[in-house]
C-alpha cells in the first residue's frame, strides 16, 4: 500500500537499530532510533484514538521541528486522520484563518506558539483541545499533555492492540494526509489537499533519481511544516533509512537562528536542504 505509513512500517522492518532522529535538548545531541521512533509514534496515535479520534478528522501541528513533531505528525496519519502543518511565522488571526477554516478538531502546539492563541481563543468555536508539547502546571479544561495522551495510548496498545492495527492497515492510498495552506500573500490562504499517494509518489520518484546512504543525516533547516520538507526532508530521508537532525529549539526565534552555526558544527550534516 503507497501510504505514508506504510512507508514508514517498512523503513522500521529495514533499518529498525539505525538512528533516525537527532535531537538537542541540553548539552548535546541525542539519537533516537527507527524502532524507538516507532514506539512514541504508536503511543501516541493510540492515545489520540482513546480520545475519540476518528478516520477523517483534522488535527493542526504548530511547532519548531523536533521529535515530537514527526511523533505528532505520524501518530495522526496512524489513526487515520489529517495533519493540518502551520507555519511558525503565521501570527495570532492567520492561524484563527487556518484552524477554522481546516475544521480542526484539536491543535497540537509548543510552549513558544503557544503565546498567539490568546487573543484568539474564544474565536475558535471548532477546536476542542489544545495537545501541549511542553510541560506545563494548572491546564484549562481543554488542554492535555503530549506526554499524558502517550501514556492512555500505552494502556490503549496492551488492551486494545487488534484495534489499532486495524485502524492504520485501513489507510488507503487516496486518503489525505495533509491540508498545506499556501502564504496568503495575494488573498486568503488556500488549503491544499495532499493524500498518502501525492506523497509516496514523489518520495519514490525521487529515490529512482538519487541515493542517500543510509550513514547520512540533514540538519533540517527548512520549515518542517512546507509541503517540500516533508517531501525531501523528512519522508525522503525516512525511505532510505537515513538522519533527520532538527535545530535547537530556543526561547525565541531568533534565538533559534542563532544555534544553526553551532548545530552545523555539531552534527556534521551530509546533506543541507536550503
Amino acid at each position: 500500500m503507497k501510504t505514508l505509513v506504510h512507508l514508514f512500517e517498512d523503513s522500521v522492518r529495514k533499518y529498525g537499530n539505525n538512528n533516525l532522529l537527532w535531537e538537542k535538548k541540553e548539552e548535546k545531541y541525542e539519537p533516537t532510533n527507527f524502532n524507538d521512533a516507532k514506539k512514541s509514534v504508536y503511543k501516541f496515535a493510540a492515545g489520540l484514538l482513546e480520545l475519540g479520534i476518528k478516520k477523517g478528522d483534522k488535527l493542526a501541528l504548530l511547532s519548531e521541528g523536533r521529535n515530537d513533531w514527526i511523533y505528532s505528525e505520524l501518530g495522526v496519519l496512524y489513526t487515520g486522520a489529517v495533519n493540518v502543518p502551520l507555519s511558525i511565522k503565521l501570527d495570532s488571526q492567520e492561524i484563527k484563518f487556518r484552524l477554522n477554516h481546516s475544521e480542526a478538531r484539536m491543535l497540537i502546539i509548543s510552549r513558544n506558539q503557544e503565546k498567539k492563541l490568546v487573543e484568539i481563543k474564544d474565536e475558535l468555536p471548532l477546536l476542542e483541545k489544545k495537545i501541549l508539547l511542553d510541560e506545563k502546571e494548572n491546564l484549562n479544561e481543554n488542554e492535555i499533555l503530549f506526554s499524558e495522551i502517550c501514556q492512555k495510548g500505552d494502556l490503549f496498545l496492551q488492551k486494545n492492540i487488534e484495534e489499532f492495527i486495524s485502524r492504520w492497515q485501513s489507510i488507503e492510498e487516496n486518503d489525505y494526509a495533509n491540508i498545506c495552506y499556501s502564504s496568503g500573500t495575494t488573498a486568503d490562504s488556500k488549503g491544499i489537499i495532499l493524500s498518502h499517494l501525492n506523497y509516496y509518489t514523489n518520495i519514490y520518484q525521487a529515490k529512482s533519481l538519487l541515493t542517500i546512504p543510509e550513514h547520512f543525516i540533514t540538519l533540517l533547516i527548512l520549515p518542517w511544516d512546507h509541503a517540500f520538507a516533508h517531501t525531501a526532508g523528512v519522508y525522503t530521508f525516512i525511505g532510505f533509512g537515513a538522519g533527520i537532525a532538527s535545530i535547537q529549539v530556543g526561547k525565541s526565534p531568533m534565538e533559534t537562528l542563532r544555534n544553526i552555526p553551532t548545530n552545523i558544527r555539531e552534527i556534521k550534516p551530509h546533506m543541507i536542504l536550503t
